[in-house]
């Protein structure tokens, strides 16, 4: 049957409470402080973790607000451009259209001047010619004979001075 001793009883009781302290002091101490150390660790990482994320957060923010920025005032650069490029293109037209209609006016200008030198001498030309006649016919006497030479002979010089 079974025996119970109460020796038995009271040295495994301290055999226990022995082995408990030296246990409790060697081994649960030690890896109790590094279960609290790693848990530290641990807690420090996950609030570096966290400052981390809420900086890259920030960061992300703060790049996407400059980003905005930037392709905004690009977009402005670029209608800036378009508006100043359409005015230059307007400017050069309406130059490229005033010089086009000074140069009309310049060469109408020109042609009647040429016009009028032409006529001027048209006209010094025939009134010569009408005075040569006029003398030849009152130095000459009057006949069919000799008003068809005096003809021949102005129609002949005519020529002559055309050419």
């Amino acid at each position: 049957m079974l025996n119970i001793n109460i020796w038995n009883i009271a040295f495994t009781v301290i055999n226990l409470l022995v082995l408990y302290i030296f246990m409790k002091h060697f081994l649960i101490g030690p890896v109790r402080k590094i279960l609290d150390e790693r848990k530290q660790m641990i807690e420090r990482d996950l609030d570096d973790a966290k400052n981390t994320r809420t900086e890259a957060e920030q960061m992300k923010a703060s790049y996407e607000v400059s980003m905005g920025k930037a392709e905004e005032e690009a977009s402005r650069i670029i209608e800036s451009a378009k508006s100043r490029a359409g005015d230059e293109y307007n400017r050069i037209i309406a130059q490229a259209r005033e010089d086009a209609a000074k140069k009309m006016e310049d060469a109408d200008k020109t042609i009647a001047l040429e016009r009028e030198k032409a006529m001027n001498d048209l006209k010094v030309s025939v009134a010569g010619l009408a005075m040569s006649a006029a003398a030849k016919l009152l130095s000459e006497q009057s006949g069919p004979e000799n008003d068809r030479n005096l003809y021949n002979r102005f129609l002949a010089e005519s020529g002559d001075r055309n050419d």
